[in-house]
């Protein structure tokens, strides 16, 4: 265990599922809690992508949009992952750690405890929990300070249909700058185990673990925490800038024939807003295309964004591109 021998280490277990929150909450123990935590937790249905991720470029956005899956970006690295209530999350938060921790220490009581149900748990490749070959729990963590914060998940009994849908992007000529999601396959620990288990029993049993190997005990969350994890949640894991806008920056090149001819799209993406745009095309228009692609440079690459924009009263969006619908151009910058 990568806790100080005999240090008291606080375990949080609650039963909020809302990602933005649990996000927060591990950003608020991490830079403002004190001494060491151990955090369970599961999200709603929703995708948790990495710091250093690009949205587009990671996720088949019309599914993801259709469902309504919220996206959360989370302050660790590594890749794009599917959360639902039958995902549980645990987190490890401690100090004193030189430099990135070794994956597998912190692992050790998870495998540990998997194997404690008779499972053939191993750790694998740069950060992840394998049984019977394949993936059951992919990691990540990240320096604050002298603080660590280390995070899990451990797919229980999640709806993998979901996750494969979600997590596999459009075929875009996207040229992202940021870390790509690296497919594998993964299985439910709950179809693995001999005797049948429900995630509440999973969780009380890995919580009484902990409690076993570490020197624990159970933490409440107070009202000073909530009111500050809440902030947090307001300010920054409820917004689109930190959720998608604050993606490194990208390029994306989009064609398509439109009822007003064929549309070419390239443009850049820098802290979420669109910069460096060039419309071509056998379209016609009675303006100079190059006042549109001024207009439109410092919008954020968000539909409903560009939707105002070129629907607004200081554009005349068929001036620039004859017998075409706005919303059809706009639907080019994400398909």
């Amino acid at each position: 265990m990568i806790f100080r021998k005999g240090e008291e280490v606080k375990l949080v277990v609650h039963d909020f599922t809302n990602p933005a929150f649990n996000l927060a909450c591990e950003e608020y123990f991490l830079k403002q809690g004190k001494g060491s935590y151990i955090l369970l937790w599961r999200n709603e249905p929703s995708i948790i992508i990495g710091v250093n991720q690009n949205a587009y470029a990671e996720l088949n956005m019309d599914y993801v949009e259709k469902n309504r899956i919220p996206i959360i970006r989370r302050q660790t690295g590594g890749g794009a992952v599917f959360h639902d209530l039958g995902n549980l999350n645990f987190t490890f938060i401690t100090e004193g750690v030189e430099g990135l921790a070794d994956f597998k220490v912190f692992l050790e009581p998870v495998t540990d405890y998997l194997r404690s149900l008779g499972l053939d748990a191993s750790f694998s490749g740069r950060n992840d929990i394998l049984i019977d070959g394949m993936k059951v729990s992919g990691n990540a963590q990240a320096k604050y300070k002298q603080r660590t914060i280390f995070h899990g998940t451990m797919l229980f009994s999640v709806s993998l249909n979901v996750l494969s849908k979600a997590l596999k992007p459009n075929p875009l000529k996207l040229k992202a700058k940021g870390i790509s999601s690296v497919i594998s396959r993964v299985t439910n620990i709950k179809d693995r185990l001999e005797k049948d288990m429900d995630i509440g029993a999973f969780t009380k049993g890995l919580q009484n673990h902990f409690m076993q190997t570490a020197s624990c005990r159970a933490y409440s969350l107070s009202d000073e925490d909530l009111l500050a994890i809440r902030l947090l949640v307001k300010d920054k894991y409820s917004r689109w800038e930190w959720n998608i806008g604050h993606a490194p920056a990208y390029s994306m090149e989009s064609s398509a024939l439109l009822s007003g001819g064929t549309v070419s799209l390239s443009f850049n993406v820098s802290k979420g807003l669109i910069s460096d745009i060039k419309i071509t095309g056998d379209f016609f228009g009675m303006s100079d295309i190059g006042i549109l692609e001024e207009k439109i440079k410092g919008t954020p690459h968000k539909q409903q964004d560009l939707l105002n924009l070129l629907e607004g009263p200081h554009i005349e969006f068929s001036d620039f591109i004859a017998n075409t619908r706005a919303l059809d151009f706009v639907d080019m910058f994400f398909n």
